[in-house]
């Protein structure tokens, strides 16, 4: 087999997400969402169709059945980042450490347990709503494919095992990695066993569909252009129309860095994403049958998958920063970023190296300063919030729409004490933010290539590559 020119890779852009169209493929005639035209009331306005919106507006009806529900997304639901991410879904072990630094022993590791509820708690709602989104429940492995660096993971085992939840993180050796996917290029592992993976998309639309059969507005292709605190509650206004609500949700995921109050605390990120052909046989020859996630433990992450018909869907965050919160083509259009996503490929699983890939795509993740997601509230309680989850958002998303909807609907809730309104170390402004950014990526990327290869990164890369932590920005946990 020979290797796919870089001319003949495909082109990002110019179609949805391979996930978001297998999944609106495979929809049923389904109850429409239309554009808002006119004025609407509501209790409880949410703007993003994402997981995060459509989480807080599940958990809102279930604890608050009569509240009146909007949902104002600008372009369908599930069109962002829910319907094109790799669908890895697990919470936050290997975040212990961080977490137990950052809220305590006992807070932190409770976050962690409340966090890995996502994995049996997606699974029983697909199954109770009927939802098919491939859920897979075989594990997640980290791999380290450096040839002369050690492994990062052993303190947060010793960290579960001291606090009490063994098991959680377990390492394996060089040989039980490659019975998992024999690949020459992986050496030792840490495999998380109560992580799963989803058809993304699938779960986007299947929570649509349940969301609208139980009575919750939605209107898609409604753009907010803009939101108003009244002594009401808030405004929101449309092309077309406006809601007038008691309390709004901003589940708007990377657009938040566009928005005013958050420009300089969150970053845009561009990660790219490639599906194989369908390759069963060679995926039967590494032994990769299981199902299991895996990624590498590079700074600028690959991050691959198996489908069901036997492809490989592989992303790594290679993409370029915005400019001052801006979403345009450098997200979704970046042939570059695709090439490198390919060399990763090539690099990790070197006995593909003919396969050739069928589709590839992009977009925007949101990364706070601390690599971690924040959820607050602003003008008295009246907006609430959630973003920055760095990519990683199957799972975390509707822990963090549970929280919002908790505090939506006057309850408490220990969990949201410690997340809610913690604060964020603000950004370089710009154009410094930009540029900053850009350089860095550079030698992120320069170090992380030459690890693989087993060089010694050269110093000016290493000493750009440490600017964010010696400006106190927290990017690796």
């Amino acid at each position: 087999m020979t290797a796919q020119a870089a001319s003949d890779l495909p082109i990002p852009g110019p179609r949805r997400a391979w996930w978001l169209r297998e999944a609106l493929a495979a929809e049923q005639p389904s109850l429409l969402a239309p554009s808002l035209f006119g004025d609407e009331v509501a209790d409880v306005a949410i703007v993003g169709g994402g997981y995060t919106g459509m989480w807080t507006a599940y958990f809102l009806g279930e604890m608050a059945p009569d509240a009146r529900i909007v949902l104002l997304e600008g372009d369908i639901c599930g069109g962002g980042p829910s319907g094109r991410n790799g669908g890895f879904l697990h919470g936050w072990w290997e975040n212990l450490p961080y977490l137990v630094r950052r809220f305590g022993p006992g807070q932190g590791l409770r976050i962690a347990q409340a966090a890995d509820e996502v994995v049996d708690g997606i699974g029983s709602w697909c199954e109770q709503h009927g939802v098919d989104a491939k859920f897979t429940r075989r594990g997640y492995l980290r791999v380290n494919a450096f040839p002369k660096v050690a492994n990062d993971w052993a303190g947060s085992i010793i960290s579960l095992e001291r606090l009490g939840a063994p098991g959680q993180l377990v390492h394996l050796d060089q040989e039980a990695v490659r019975a998992i996917c024999a690949s020459p290029a992986f050496g030792e592992g840490v495999m998380m066993p109560s992580a799963a993976t989803v058809q993304p998309a699938m779960l986007a639309r299947g929570l649509r569909r349940v969301l609208l059969e139980r009575g919750v507005s939605i209107h898609e292709g409604t753009a907010v252009t803009r939101l108003n605190p009244v002594p009401t509650g808030v405004r929101l206004t449309t092309a077309r129309g406006s809601v007038s609500a008691a309390r709004a949700v901003l589940a708007v995921n990377a657009w938040a860095a566009g928005w005013p109050g958050f420009r300089t605390r969150m970053l845009a990120w561009g990660s790219y994403m490639v599906v194989t052909e369908p390759i069963p046989d060679l995926l039967a020859a590494l032994g990769w049958t299981g199902g299991e996630a895996i990624s590498d433990s590079r700074f600028t992450i690959s991050y691959f998958r198996t489908t069901q018909d036997g492809r490989i869907a592989f992303g790594a965050g290679v993409g370029n920063a915005g400019y001052d919160g801006r979403i345009g083509p450098v997200f979704t259009h970046d042939r570059r970023a695709i090439e490198r996503v390919v060399a990763n490929f090539r690099h990790l699983l070197p006995t593909l190296a003919g396969v050739r890939f069928d589709d590839a795509w992009g977009g925007p993740i949101d990364i706070t300063a601390d690599r971690f997601p924040v959820i607050g509230s602003q003008h008295g309680g009246r907006v609430l919030y959630a973003h920055g989850f760095a990519g990683n958002g199957v799972g975390p998303a509707r822990l963090a729409g549970r929280l919002l909807a908790t505090r939506l609907a006057g309850r408490r809730d220990s969990m949201a004490l410690p997340l809610f309104e913690r604060r964020q170390r603000i950004l370089p402004p710009e154009p410094f933010r930009y540029f900053g950014a850009r350089a860095i990526r550079e030698a992120l990327i320069r170090l992380d290539d030459d690890l693989d290869a087993g060089r010694r990164p050269g110093l000016l890369t290493r000493i750009v590559a440490q600017v964010p932590s010696l400006l106190g920005y927290q990017f690796r946990h």
